[in-house]
Protein backbone atom coordinates (compact mmCIF):
# COMPACT_ATOMS: atom_id res chain seq x y z
CA UNK A 1 0.00 0.00 0.00
CA UNK A 2 0.99 3.56 -0.47
CA UNK A 3 1.96 5.73 2.45
CA UNK A 4 -1.50 7.39 2.12
CA UNK A 5 -2.58 4.98 4.53
CA UNK A 6 0.04 5.23 7.11
CA UNK A 7 -0.87 9.38 6.89
CA UNK A 8 -4.06 9.05 7.87
CA UNK A 9 -4.22 5.58 10.22
CA UNK A 10 -1.89 7.56 12.20
CA UNK A 11 -3.91 10.22 12.96
CA UNK A 12 -6.92 8.11 14.40
CA UNK A 13 -6.24 7.53 18.04
CA UNK A 14 -7.49 4.74 19.79
CA UNK A 15 -10.21 6.94 21.57
CA UNK A 16 -11.50 7.85 18.35
CA UNK A 17 -11.78 4.02 17.27
CA UNK A 18 -13.56 3.71 20.68
CA UNK A 19 -16.30 6.75 20.04
CA UNK A 20 -16.66 4.92 16.43
CA UNK A 21 -17.84 1.37 18.37
CA UNK A 22 -20.14 2.43 20.58
CA UNK A 23 -21.95 4.41 17.73
CA UNK A 24 -21.56 0.82 16.15
CA UNK A 25 -23.31 -0.59 18.91
CA UNK A 26 -26.45 1.49 18.64
CA UNK A 27 -26.04 1.01 14.36
CA UNK A 28 -26.23 -2.82 15.13
CA UNK A 29 -30.06 -1.83 17.06
CA UNK A 30 -31.28 -0.16 14.18
CA UNK A 31 -33.11 -1.46 10.91
CA UNK A 32 -31.15 -1.67 7.51
CA UNK A 33 -31.44 -0.10 4.20
CA UNK A 34 -32.59 -2.54 1.47
CA UNK A 35 -31.11 -0.53 -1.17
CA UNK A 36 -32.81 -3.04 -3.74
CA UNK A 37 -36.22 -2.00 -2.92
CA UNK A 38 -37.51 0.67 -5.25
CA UNK A 39 -40.59 1.70 -2.90
CA UNK A 40 -38.17 2.75 -0.57
CA UNK A 41 -36.30 4.87 -2.41
CA UNK A 42 -38.68 6.68 -3.63
CA UNK A 43 -40.67 7.64 -0.49
CA UNK A 44 -36.73 8.72 0.82
CA UNK A 45 -36.43 10.80 -2.18
CA UNK A 46 -40.00 12.65 -1.59
CA UNK A 47 -38.97 13.38 2.01
CA UNK A 48 -35.87 14.34 0.77
CA UNK A 49 -37.53 17.05 -1.42
CA UNK A 50 -39.99 17.85 0.76
CA UNK A 51 -37.49 19.07 3.47
CA UNK A 52 -35.30 20.95 1.06
CA UNK A 53 -38.56 22.46 -0.25
CA UNK A 54 -38.84 24.34 3.38
CA UNK A 55 -35.20 24.69 4.87
CA UNK A 56 -33.12 27.62 2.93
CA UNK A 57 -30.27 25.97 0.23
CA UNK A 58 -28.04 28.39 2.00
CA UNK A 59 -28.30 27.90 5.42
CA UNK A 60 -25.75 25.39 5.90
CA UNK A 61 -22.84 26.54 4.54
CA UNK A 62 -20.64 30.20 3.26
CA UNK A 63 -20.27 30.07 -0.12
CA UNK A 64 -21.97 31.53 -3.29
CA UNK A 65 -24.22 28.97 -4.67
CA UNK A 66 -25.35 28.83 -8.11
CA UNK A 67 -27.49 26.28 -9.79
CA UNK A 68 -27.38 25.64 -13.86
CA UNK A 69 -28.64 22.90 -16.63
CA UNK A 70 -27.13 21.68 -19.11
CA UNK A 71 -28.48 20.14 -22.56
CA UNK A 72 -27.31 17.27 -24.58
CA UNK A 73 -29.32 16.40 -27.17
CA UNK A 74 -32.69 15.36 -25.10
CA UNK A 75 -31.50 14.82 -22.06
CA UNK A 76 -30.49 17.84 -19.57
CA UNK A 77 -28.27 17.55 -16.27
CA UNK A 78 -28.27 19.91 -13.28
CA UNK A 79 -25.08 21.05 -11.87
CA UNK A 80 -24.77 22.87 -8.36
CA UNK A 81 -21.82 25.25 -8.28
CA UNK A 82 -20.30 26.29 -5.05
CA UNK A 83 -17.78 29.03 -5.19
CA UNK A 84 -15.21 30.05 -2.55
CA UNK A 85 -14.88 33.68 -1.79
CA UNK A 86 -11.63 34.46 -3.86
CA UNK A 87 -10.34 33.37 -7.23
CA UNK A 88 -10.43 29.46 -7.37
CA UNK A 89 -7.33 27.23 -7.96
CA UNK A 90 -9.39 24.09 -9.58
CA UNK A 91 -12.16 22.44 -9.63
CA UNK A 92 -14.25 19.13 -7.54
CA UNK A 93 -16.65 17.54 -9.55
CA UNK A 94 -18.84 15.20 -7.17
CA UNK A 95 -21.51 12.58 -7.65
CA UNK A 96 -23.63 11.56 -4.63
CA UNK A 97 -24.15 8.40 -3.57
CA UNK A 98 -27.51 6.59 -2.84
CA UNK A 99 -27.10 3.26 -4.15
CA UNK A 100 -27.48 4.47 -7.70
CA UNK A 101 -31.44 5.49 -6.56
CA UNK A 102 -31.40 7.99 -3.73
CA UNK A 103 -30.24 11.58 -3.32
CA UNK A 104 -29.75 14.78 -5.19
CA UNK A 105 -26.77 17.31 -5.61
CA UNK A 106 -27.69 19.16 -2.85
CA UNK A 107 -27.94 16.47 0.09
CA UNK A 108 -23.85 16.63 -0.08
CA UNK A 109 -24.02 20.49 0.51
CA UNK A 110 -22.35 19.57 3.90
CA UNK A 111 -19.01 18.12 1.86
CA UNK A 112 -19.27 19.79 -1.50
CA UNK A 113 -19.54 23.59 0.57
CA UNK A 114 -16.47 22.47 3.02
CA UNK A 115 -14.37 21.56 -0.15
CA UNK A 116 -15.28 24.72 -1.71
CA UNK A 117 -14.22 27.09 1.20
CA UNK A 118 -11.33 25.39 2.72
CA UNK A 119 -10.23 24.04 -0.81
CA UNK A 120 -10.36 27.25 -1.99
CA UNK A 121 -12.03 25.25 -5.10
CA UNK A 122 -15.03 25.72 -7.38
CA UNK A 123 -17.23 22.57 -6.29
CA UNK A 124 -19.49 21.14 -8.76
CA UNK A 125 -22.12 18.51 -8.09
CA UNK A 126 -24.29 16.66 -10.26
CA UNK A 127 -27.71 15.78 -10.52
CA UNK A 128 -27.91 12.41 -12.40
CA UNK A 129 -30.31 10.23 -13.01
CA UNK A 130 -31.28 7.97 -10.22
CA UNK A 131 -32.13 4.44 -11.70
CA UNK A 132 -35.60 4.07 -9.94
CA UNK A 133 -36.33 2.82 -13.50
CA UNK A 134 -33.15 0.00 -13.18
CA UNK A 135 -31.03 2.73 -15.47
CA UNK A 136 -28.07 2.89 -14.11
CA UNK A 137 -26.55 3.40 -18.02
CA UNK A 138 -28.65 6.65 -18.11
CA UNK A 139 -26.79 8.01 -14.90
CA UNK A 140 -23.50 7.32 -16.21
CA UNK A 141 -24.39 8.64 -19.48
CA UNK A 142 -25.69 11.80 -17.13
CA UNK A 143 -22.29 12.17 -15.29
CA UNK A 144 -20.20 11.86 -18.63
CA UNK A 145 -21.84 14.66 -19.93
CA UNK A 146 -21.32 16.33 -16.93
CA UNK A 147 -17.67 15.91 -17.15
CA UNK A 148 -17.63 16.45 -20.54
CA UNK A 149 -19.29 20.24 -20.17
CA UNK A 150 -16.56 20.57 -17.09
CA UNK A 151 -13.86 19.64 -19.02
CA UNK A 152 -14.85 21.83 -22.29
CA UNK A 153 -15.37 24.96 -20.12
CA UNK A 154 -12.40 25.34 -17.90
CA UNK A 155 -10.77 28.56 -19.58
CA UNK A 156 -14.52 29.79 -18.74
CA UNK A 157 -14.50 29.01 -15.32
CA UNK A 158 -11.44 30.65 -14.93
CA UNK A 159 -9.54 27.53 -13.90
CA UNK A 160 -7.31 24.56 -15.29
CA UNK A 161 -7.40 21.83 -13.05
CA UNK A 162 -10.09 19.23 -12.23
CA UNK A 163 -10.35 16.44 -9.33
CA UNK A 164 -13.26 14.03 -9.04
CA UNK A 165 -14.91 12.35 -6.37
CA UNK A 166 -17.44 10.29 -5.49
CA UNK A 167 -18.90 8.38 -2.91
CA UNK A 168 -20.43 4.61 -2.72
CA UNK A 169 -22.19 4.25 -6.17
CA UNK A 170 -21.35 7.64 -6.81
CA UNK A 171 -17.89 6.74 -6.76
CA UNK A 172 -18.67 4.11 -9.53
CA UNK A 173 -20.26 6.91 -11.44
CA UNK A 174 -17.63 8.84 -11.60
CA UNK A 175 -15.05 6.33 -12.74
CA UNK A 176 -16.94 5.38 -15.45
CA UNK A 177 -17.24 8.68 -16.36
CA UNK A 178 -13.70 8.90 -16.23
CA UNK A 179 -13.14 6.11 -18.39
CA UNK A 180 -15.20 7.29 -21.36
CA UNK A 181 -13.16 10.68 -21.31
CA UNK A 182 -10.40 9.27 -20.87
CA UNK A 183 -10.60 6.76 -24.11
CA UNK A 184 -12.32 9.92 -25.96
CA UNK A 185 -8.70 11.29 -25.06
CA UNK A 186 -9.75 14.17 -22.25
CA UNK A 187 -8.50 13.46 -19.03
CA UNK A 188 -4.92 15.80 -19.60
CA UNK A 189 -6.72 18.28 -16.88
CA UNK A 190 -7.47 15.46 -14.39
CA UNK A 191 -5.32 16.21 -11.18
CA UNK A 192 -6.89 13.35 -9.27
CA UNK A 193 -9.24 11.09 -8.45
CA UNK A 194 -11.22 10.60 -4.63
CA UNK A 195 -13.50 7.69 -3.87
CA UNK A 196 -15.21 7.39 -0.62
CA UNK A 197 -16.87 3.50 0.15
CA UNK A 198 -16.82 3.59 -3.53
CA UNK A 199 -18.68 0.59 -5.44
CA UNK A 200 -16.71 -0.73 -8.63
CA UNK A 201 -17.60 -4.39 -8.88
CA UNK A 202 -20.91 -4.80 -10.34
CA UNK A 203 -20.27 -8.63 -9.96
CA UNK A 204 -20.23 -8.75 -6.05
CA UNK A 205 -16.58 -8.55 -4.57
CA UNK A 206 -15.59 -10.99 -2.06
CA UNK A 207 -16.88 -9.17 0.85
CA UNK A 208 -19.74 -8.33 -0.03
CA UNK A 209 -21.12 -12.05 -1.08
CA UNK A 210 -19.75 -13.07 2.61
CA UNK A 211 -21.85 -10.28 3.93
CA UNK A 212 -25.06 -10.95 5.69
CA UNK A 213 -27.92 -8.61 7.50
CA UNK A 214 -26.11 -8.27 10.05
CA UNK A 215 -23.75 -5.52 8.20
CA UNK A 216 -24.47 -1.87 9.62
CA UNK A 217 -25.93 0.69 7.61
CA UNK A 218 -26.79 -1.52 4.58
CA UNK A 219 -28.17 -4.82 4.33
CA UNK A 220 -25.85 -6.59 2.09
CA UNK A 221 -27.93 -9.20 0.36
CA UNK A 222 -30.24 -6.69 -0.54
CA UNK A 223 -26.91 -4.53 -2.10
CA UNK A 224 -26.18 -7.51 -3.86
CA UNK A 225 -29.50 -8.31 -5.81
CA UNK A 226 -29.64 -4.59 -6.39
CA UNK A 227 -26.75 -4.59 -8.71
CA UNK A 228 -27.88 -7.98 -10.36
CA UNK A 229 -31.17 -5.58 -10.74
CA UNK A 230 -29.22 -3.12 -12.20
CA UNK A 231 -26.48 -4.39 -14.34
CA UNK A 232 -28.81 -5.55 -17.24
CA UNK A 233 -29.00 -2.21 -18.03
CA UNK A 234 -24.99 -1.30 -18.74
CA UNK A 235 -23.84 -2.12 -22.12
CA UNK A 236 -21.14 -5.05 -22.24
CA UNK A 237 -18.04 -3.85 -21.94
CA UNK A 238 -19.36 -1.94 -18.55
CA UNK A 239 -21.63 -4.65 -17.29
CA UNK A 240 -19.01 -6.04 -14.45
CA UNK A 241 -17.56 -2.23 -13.24
CA UNK A 242 -14.92 0.19 -13.76
CA UNK A 243 -12.71 -2.84 -11.78
CA UNK A 244 -12.72 -5.22 -14.47
CA UNK A 245 -11.72 -2.31 -17.18
CA UNK A 246 -8.42 -1.34 -18.64
CA UNK A 247 -7.51 1.37 -16.15
CA UNK A 248 -4.13 2.78 -17.97
CA UNK A 249 -3.72 6.73 -18.10
CA UNK A 250 -5.63 7.52 -15.13
CA UNK A 251 -4.94 10.41 -12.92
CA UNK A 252 -3.59 9.80 -8.99
CA UNK A 253 -6.55 8.53 -6.69
CA UNK A 254 -7.17 8.20 -3.43
CA UNK A 255 -9.34 5.26 -2.04
CA UNK A 256 -11.05 5.19 1.14
CA UNK A 257 -13.28 2.80 2.89
CA UNK A 258 -14.15 1.47 6.53
CA UNK A 259 -13.00 -1.76 7.20
CA UNK A 260 -16.66 -3.00 8.51
CA UNK A 261 -18.16 -1.65 5.07
CA UNK A 262 -19.43 -4.84 2.97
CA UNK A 263 -18.07 -3.70 0.57
CA UNK A 264 -14.77 -2.76 1.15
CA UNK A 265 -13.39 -5.10 -1.16
CA UNK A 266 -14.03 -2.91 -4.18
CA UNK A 267 -11.76 -0.16 -2.78
CA UNK A 268 -8.83 -3.04 -1.98
CA UNK A 269 -9.35 -4.35 -5.42
CA UNK A 270 -9.71 -1.29 -7.46
CA UNK A 271 -6.97 0.23 -5.62
CA UNK A 272 -4.30 -2.91 -6.97
CA UNK A 273 -5.46 -2.40 -10.49
CA UNK A 274 -5.40 1.66 -10.53
CA UNK A 275 -1.74 0.64 -8.83
CA UNK A 276 -1.02 -1.24 -11.20
CA UNK A 277 -1.66 0.46 -14.23
CA UNK A 278 -0.64 3.90 -12.80
CA UNK A 279 1.42 3.42 -9.80
CA UNK A 280 0.05 6.51 -8.58
CA UNK A 281 -2.66 4.99 -6.46
CA UNK A 282 -3.49 5.21 -2.36
CA UNK A 283 -5.78 3.60 -0.02
CA UNK A 284 -7.03 3.70 3.35
CA UNK A 285 -9.04 1.49 5.32
CA UNK A 286 -10.42 3.36 8.64
CA UNK A 287 -10.69 1.26 11.56
CA UNK A 288 -14.70 0.83 12.73
CA UNK A 289 -15.98 2.34 10.14
CA UNK A 290 -19.39 1.01 8.53
CA UNK A 291 -20.57 2.14 5.07
CA UNK A 292 -20.82 5.75 4.87
CA UNK A 293 -19.00 6.02 8.13
CA UNK A 294 -17.56 9.42 6.57
CA UNK A 295 -21.36 11.24 7.12
CA UNK A 296 -21.75 10.16 10.70
CA UNK A 297 -21.15 12.61 13.85
CA UNK A 298 -18.10 10.95 15.32
CA UNK A 299 -14.42 12.14 14.88
CA UNK A 300 -13.05 9.42 12.37
CA UNK A 301 -15.09 11.15 10.14
CA UNK A 302 -14.21 14.61 10.64
CA UNK A 303 -10.06 13.09 10.83
CA UNK A 304 -10.94 11.61 7.46
CA UNK A 305 -13.01 13.97 5.47
CA UNK A 306 -10.18 16.74 6.57
CA UNK A 307 -7.28 14.11 5.06
CA UNK A 308 -9.44 13.95 1.85
CA UNK A 309 -9.29 17.89 1.54
CA UNK A 310 -5.50 18.21 2.14
CA UNK A 311 -4.84 15.14 -0.76
CA UNK A 312 -7.15 17.14 -2.95
CA UNK A 313 -4.81 20.48 -2.14
CA UNK A 314 -1.71 18.82 -2.44
CA UNK A 315 -2.87 17.50 -5.78
CA UNK A 316 -3.92 20.89 -6.99
CA UNK A 317 -0.85 22.59 -5.53
CA UNK A 318 1.49 19.35 -7.11
CA UNK A 319 0.64 20.97 -10.62
CA UNK A 320 1.97 24.94 -10.06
Amino acid sequence: MSSGNCDLIHRIEGKYVTRAQRLNALLRLLPRYHTDRRWNAKVANGVLRGMQSIVPSRLFHNCRVFSRSIASGERSVGLRLLLPNGAPRGVYVHFHGGAWVLGNARLDDGITSSVARECQVMAIAVDFHNALDDRVDLAIAHCEIALNWVVRNLPDLGVERIVLGGESSGAHLAAQALLRLRDRGLVDAFAGFISTCGAFDFRGSHSLRSADSRSLILDAPAALRNLQRLRPSLPWNERDGPLYAQLEGLPPALFIAGELDPIVDDSIQMFRRWEDANGNASLSIVPAGPHGFNRLPIAIANITNAYAREWLIGRLSALH
